[in-house]
Parts: structure tokens; C-alpha cells; sequence
């Protein structure tokens, strides 16, 4: 007579016992003191997974998913644009590779039911001459400033605009050669608005996966370009 587990095995036999995938990261790991050709381990969410998801109080339910499933570093050391690669990533072997949601049309609202194929979404490398930090000239002070990438666990610092700007301070590690954390935060405070811009404007790279996809509307034929949402329920948790 088979033993509870024999049957239990017996029953599970046919799914693949191998699941795991291997991933490159768009940053090509030129920010966490890893060879480039460093590959980190992702595996499909279980249900075990998804319970743990519905009973956690954490605010971050992606976050929690993406450091049970990923292996080799730890998910708030992360670049944001290495962040989204992987999640989108992690849909695509756990679900396959068809995303079906709905789309609101820019011009008259209508809700378009839309397959999304997340395998052919586009995914940007950082460049060869790719630097950390950031190195930015003001135009109007006439200074470089080297500028600190957000991390996954900065996520809370940038929730809003009013926290982005108070907190800019964080995020320069030098103005003109100088590292004293007060200096920076008063010469923040007096700069001119473009000056302010500029520096933000290295938060907002054009690498990891393009989420933006362009809807025709099947009520009003208007086109739009829309980005994906990505919430807790795009992993089918509600």
C-alpha cells in the first residue's frame, strides 16, 4: 500500500520539477559589485505564495512576493527599472506569457479588454559607458552633481512630490566635490527651479521594460498610449 506522501508525489509527478528561470538584469548589475555576466534566480509563485500575500500587513505586497521568489540579492537593494524587469518577468512564469486586462481609452473612457504578450514587451540595457552615480551639470549654478539611483528601499522617500523634494538631499553625493549632507541640503534650497529639474531628471532613466503600449479603442477608434497597471492583482491577488 502506497504511504501518503507516495500518493501526494504520485499526484504532483507530472509538473516540471525544474521551474526556475535564470535572469539578466537590464542594469546589467553595473550598481551591485557583480561581474556583468552575474545571473540571479527567479521561480513561479506558488499558492503558498499567494496566501502569505493576503495575510501580510505589509504595505508592499510586490516587494514581499519578489524576495520570496528571487534569489541572490535582496529585493531592496534593487534598482527601480531592475525592479519592474523582474516582475513582469515573474507574471510571465507564473501565469504564462498572456497578460489579459482592461485598458481605459484616453479619449472617451471606455475600458478595452486587452491581451498583453509580456515576452515581446521591449526591455533597454543600461549602456557600456553606464555610471553610478549619476553625474549631472547645472545650468545654471554651472556645477556638476553626482547623483545617487533610487533603490527599492528609497520607494517610501519618493512616495510624493512634496517627499521627493524634501529628500532630494539623500539622493546627491557630491554638489561641486562636497559631501557634507548640510551643505547639500542648503545649496538644494537655494537653487533655481531648472537646476532642481536637472537633477531629478537622472531619476528618469530609459532602461529596464517598456511598459507603455499603444490602444485603439473598440468603442470611439481614438489611439492611446497607455501604461500597464501594476498592482498586487496583476499577480491575481485581490
Amino acid at each position: 500500500m502506497q504511504s501518503k506522501e507516495d500518493i501526494i508525489n504520485d499526484i504532483l509527478s507530472d509538473i516540471p520539477e525544474d521551474t526556475e528561470v535564470q535572469v539578466h538584469l537590464p542594469s546589467r548589475n553595473k550598481v551591485y559589485g557583480l561581474e556583468e555576466d552575474h545571473v540571479f534566480t527567479l521561480r513561479p509563485m506558488t499558492f503558498e505564495d499567494e496566501k502569505q500575500l493576503i495575510s501580510s500587513k505589509t504595505d508592499d505586497p510586490i516587494n514581499l512576493l519578489l524576495d520570496r521568489c528571487l534569489d541572490g540579492i535582496s529585493v531592496t537593494k534593487l534598482l527601480s527599472f531592475d525592479k519592474l524587469y523582474l516582475i513582469m518577468k515573474l507574471r510571465e512564469i507564473s501565469y504564462g506569457d498572456e497578460y489579459e486586462t482592461l485598458l481605459p481609452c484616453s479619449h472617451c473612457s471606455t475600458e478595452n479588454p486587452t491581451t498583453i504578450k509580456l515576452s515581446e514587451l521591449v526591455v533597454h540595457e543600461v549602456p557600456d559607458e553606464f555610471t553610478k552615480p549619476v553625474i549631472v551639470r547645472l545650468p545654471r549654478a554651472k556645477k556638476e552633481v553626482s547623483v545617487r539611483l533610487p533603490r527599492v528601499k528609497d520607494e517610501k522617500l519618493l512616495a510624493n512630490a512634496e517627499d521627493s523634494l524634501d529628500g532630494l538631499w539623500r539622493f546627491v553625493e557630491s554638489f561641486d566635490g562636497h559631501t557634507d549632507k548640510s551643505i547639500i541640503a542648503e545649496v538644494l534650497n537655494k537653487l533655481p527651479l531648472v537646476d532642481i529639474k536637472t537633477i531629478l531628471s537622472a531619476f528618469n532613466l530609459d532602461f529596464g521594460v517598456d511598459t507603455k503600449v499603444k490602444l485603439k479603442c473598440k468603442s470611439c477608434g481614438g489611439v492611446s498610449i497607455i501604461d500597464l497597471p501594476i498592482t498586487a492583482n496583476f499577480f491575481g491577488v485581490s
